[in-house]
């Protein structure tokens, strides 16, 4: 009898945590031009928030940036990066290895090494139970693409209906001033930013759920040579540590 109350609690709580959809909470974008140093992005969390961090930077060809915060645990994994203009400039995308503990303002800070601008945007993602490497089902990347052309960068394979996408391109021109992709959201305040000494512009869009495809094709042409990355969240359960299959006799 144990053994099956056991069970059932564990199917239970299972099931309570597929059922919740992963959602973007907020988007906010930070960075500046002031000195050659890491650039920095200032959010507010929300309790088991996870964070998804988009770093652009000028003049700089390191491709193995890091990235921090000063809120606890502030480890991330750095899931991949583009560089563009002949690649002079690098852009990436890092998450989150634990989800947030508290509601304390955070500072989210990229060493990339020197650079003479730098633009980040940070998506709080809410309902997610997967951390650092194991929350990015896949990714995929255009590097050095030419002025006048259309972002549309493509999967490897195609999107899980339930998972959610984002994405972000990275260019010379202030702010991107890119037309989002159709059914994917640009924050009004944070999807289309930049710097303006020296020129860099990011533009990033979210959507939560419903695309089944592969490429991701973005509504213009960018003005200035650009890179993009996009990346699919794993929205699945993750593993409970320590699970034990009970079995009745």
């Amino acid at each position: 009898m144990v053994r099956r109350v056991l069970l059932l609690a564990v199917a239970v709580l299972s099931l309570t945590i597929q059922v919740r959809a992963a959602t973007v909470r907020a988007t906010v974008a930070g960075g500046g031009t002031s000195g050659t140093g890491d650039r920095t992005v200032t959010i507010t969390p929300a309790v088991n928030d996870l964070f998804v961090v988009f770093c652009a930077v000028n003049v700089n060809t390191n491709t193995a940036p890091t990235m921090t915060d000063d809120n606890g645990s502030g480890a991330y994994a750095r899931v991949t990066t583009a560089q563009w203009n002949t690649s002079a400039n690098t852009m990436s995308v890092f998450v989150r290895t634990a989800l947030m503990t508290n509601t304390t303002s955070t500072i989210i800070t990229c060493a990339t090494g020197s650079n003479t601008s730098g633009e980040l945007v940070v998506f709080a993602i809410s309902s997610m139970s997967r951390v650092g490497a194991g929350a990015i089902l896949q990714s995929a990347v255009q590097a050095n693409q030419a002025s006048s052309t259309t972002p549309a960068p493509t999967f490897s394979a195609s999107v899980l209906t339930a998972n959610l996408t984002l994405g972000a391109v990275a260019n010379a021109t202030n702010p991107a001033t890119l037309t989002p992709p159709t059914s994917w959201t640009e924050d009004a305040t944070a999807g289309d930013v930049g710097q303006a000494t020296p020129t860099l512009g990011l533009e990033s869009v979210s959507r939560n759920s419903g695309f089944t495809g592969t490429t991701i094709t973005w509504g213009s042409t960018s003005a200035s040579a650009f890179a993009d990355i996009i990346v699919e969240l794993d929205t699945s359960a993750a593993p409970l540590a320590g699970r034990r299959r009970f079995v009745t006799r």
